[in-house]
């Protein structure tokens, strides 16, 4: 038998059996290119059968056979798509390196039914495809060193030189079936062996991945719980600040609205008898119940502003804050000096605005309380770690039952009743405002010893660094 013949045969062999394995890996796999390449190496079977019969070309310069440049522009064009699919390419790139595999491969069988091509023209332009992918396998070395992609770059571009040999007189033409068997036989093992590789890989993964999943999947659910959690307690509060919203503006706003009813009309009865003496102290009587009502129906918006302002986080320097709040009290009431000590105090991540709110209620709420000390005192400081710290105020007021705490926050209720002026809102303002940045507000106290309120701003966007808001 010719040796072409018997190199012919044992291309079959080889390529008829590679074919077989690729698609048993599609089967197992159900990957694209798998298939892909299972279908070239059976065209490129069957087209060295032929070669085998004795259907091939020796000199250069003849015309192709067209069933042979058919069936091997076809498995090229096809190994093209499935390699390129295998090294796993961008969507875009993979779109142009595949169009431009089918244009070659067009243009050849244009040229082949023109007549015009001959086997000097489709031997170069099948290296050029090998080329190609010695050039798409040197990308995929670099992303999987060690995975045998050098072996397959050395065999694609030993059919190349092969023919360069060729051209060039240095090895009979004949020898170029035999060596295209070559690049063909080492691609498809090397494919089959980082093929499963790959797959090995992915199997030993899926478990880690699987874990990684669940750990993601419970710290989801978990931060779902506390936002519900929080959410839950925001409406519990919401729907206990508007009983007491109702049990205000029947008490605290009908009151002085009722009263300046009936003081208006005894003012206009002293107008009417002429005794502007009696009718100046009853519009002063008026001025002062509307401004008491003008105060509850701010302290309400207040209140409504801190449950629904949009936080604007940033980093806030807490000690020049509260120096400024507790400028802003001194000239408001007209004295030298209030008796505050503030310690140096950490900066935060807060919303700015909302964060003086808190100091405003907290410090104004500790200096009414402790002004009727011998020796009125209110400490401003911090406690905890640099990264959540707590801030407490402290005051050496009337103070309160320890039992009673969790009603101070708490909408319109007022634990001294009428002695102290106010309406019993500035606490639950700061606790609204600490729970939107995620943080906790307690107070610790006992009657006459003062008191002492903590708070912190969590991490500042609405997530709390703590589950526990008690203490």
């Amino acid at each position: 038998m010719n040796p072409v013949d018997v190199v012919a045969v044992a291309g079959v062999l080889v390529l008829g059996v590679l074919a077989l394995l690729f698609a048993f890996v599609w089967r197992a796999l159900r990957e694209h290119w798998a298939l892909l390449l299972a279908l070239s190496f059976a065209v490129l079977a069957v087209l060295y059968g032929i070669v085998a019969s004795g259907h091939y070309h020796v000199g250069l310069g003849e015309q192709v056979i067209v069933l042979n440049t058919v069936l091997a522009t076809g498995a090229l064009v096809m190994m093209s798509f499935g390699l390129i699919d295998y090294v796993g390419v961008g969507r875009s790139l993979s779109r142009s390196l595949k169009g431009t595999a089918a244009g070659v491969g067009a243009l050849l069988m244009v040229a082949l039914f023109l007549g015009v091509l001959t086997r000097g023209v489709a031997l170069p332009v099948w290296c050029a495809y090998l080329v190609g992918w010695a050039l798409l396998f040197g990308a995929a070395m670099l992303r999987e060193p060690r995975h045998g992609h050098g072996i397959v770059i050395a065999a694609l571009m030993f059919y190349p030189l092969t023919l360069a040999a060729a051209v060039s007189g240095l090895i009979r033409p004949d020898l170029l079936n035999s060596a295209s068997i070559i690049p063909f036989a080492v691609l498809g093992m090397t494919l089959l062996c980082t093929g499963l590789l790959r797959s090995h890989q992915r199997v030993a993964l899926e478990p880690a991945a699987r874990e990684r999943a669940e750990v993601e999947l419970r710290n989801v659910n978990e931060s779902l719980e506390q936002r519900v959690n929080l959410r839950t307690a925001e409406l519990r509060e919401v729907i206990d600040g508007l009983e007491s919203f109702n049990r205000s503006i029947s008490h605290d706003l009908r009151g002085p609205l009722g009263g300046i009813a009936g003081v208006a009309k005894l003012a206009r009865n002293s107008v009417a008898g002429g005794d502007r003496a009696a009718a100046d102290r009853l519009l002063h009587a008026i001025e002062a119940q509307a401004e008491t009502s003008e105060k509850l129906v701010g302290a309400l918006l207040a209140l409504a502003r801190a449950s629904d302002a949009q936080l604007r986080v940033q980093r806030v320097d807490t000690e020049a804050l509260v120096r400024e709040v507790i400028e802003s009290m001194r000239q408001a009431r007209g004295v030298t000096a209030l008796p505050v000590d503030v310690a140096p105090l950490p900066a935060v991540e807060a919303d700015a605005e909302l964060a003086r709110q808190v100091f405003v209620n907290v410090l104004g709420n500790a200096l009414k309380f402790s002004a009727a000390a011998p020796q009125p005192q209110v400490e401003v400081g911090v406690t905890g770690e640099l990264d959540d710290p707590t801030f407490f105020v402290r005051d050496n007021g009337a103070g309160f039952e320890s039992g009673a705490a969790t009603r101070l926050f708490k909408p319109f209720h007022r634990l001294h009743g009428a002695q102290y002026e106010g309406f019993g809102v500035g606490l639950s303002i700061v606790k609204r405002i600490i729970d939107r940045h995620g943080g906790k507000v307690w107070a610790e106290s006992s009657p006459g010893r003062g008191a002492t309120f903590f708070f912190s701003f969590g991490n500042g966007n609405g997530v709390p660094m703590h589950q526990d808001n008690t203490r």
